[in-house]
């Protein structure tokens, strides 16, 4: 059994997560200020309460909301564990995003099928997405 809750992760969880699915996880203070700035979040647990995958909304909560850190352990990708934590994600989107705002996400290559499965196109050639790491 799995229970989605609208709950912030602990920084260990975020950190953690983010290390299993193969990203760089930043340093304590960074986690904890990125997470407190989240518009929403929603974690997904099983039985024990154990993290299995969490989501998150950034943006300025009028114009443009990025999804971003969906993240779901290895063991649980080839289950319903993304779509549990995307509808949760959209219902929050669906009431709390005025009409016409920009809902936008960036993928891996993998993950690009959860998103199209909920509706998402890719924006190439109409625009195109650039990213700056520094």
């Amino acid at each position: 059994m799995k229970n989605t809750f609208h709950e912030t992760p602990t920084v260990k969880e975020y950190q953690e997560l983010r290390q299993e699915a193969g990203l760089t996880s930043p340093v304590e203070e960074f986690a904890a200020t990125a997470l407190s700035n989240s518009l929403f979040c929603v974690t997904l647990r099983g039985e024990d309460s154990e993290i299995i995958g969490m989501g998150r909304v950034i943006g300025d909560g009028a114009c443009y909301f990025q999804i971003v850190d969906v993240l779901i352990k290895p063991a649980f990708k080839d289950t319903d564990a993304g779509d549990l934590l995307m509808l949760e994600i959209l219902d929050y989107l669906f009431q709390n995003a005025p009409l016409e705002a920009h809902i936008l996400t960036v993928s891996d290559v993998p993950g690009l099928k959860l998103y199209q499965k909920h509706g998402f196109k890719l924006i190439y050639p109409d625009f195109y997405g650039m990213s700056l790491t520094r």
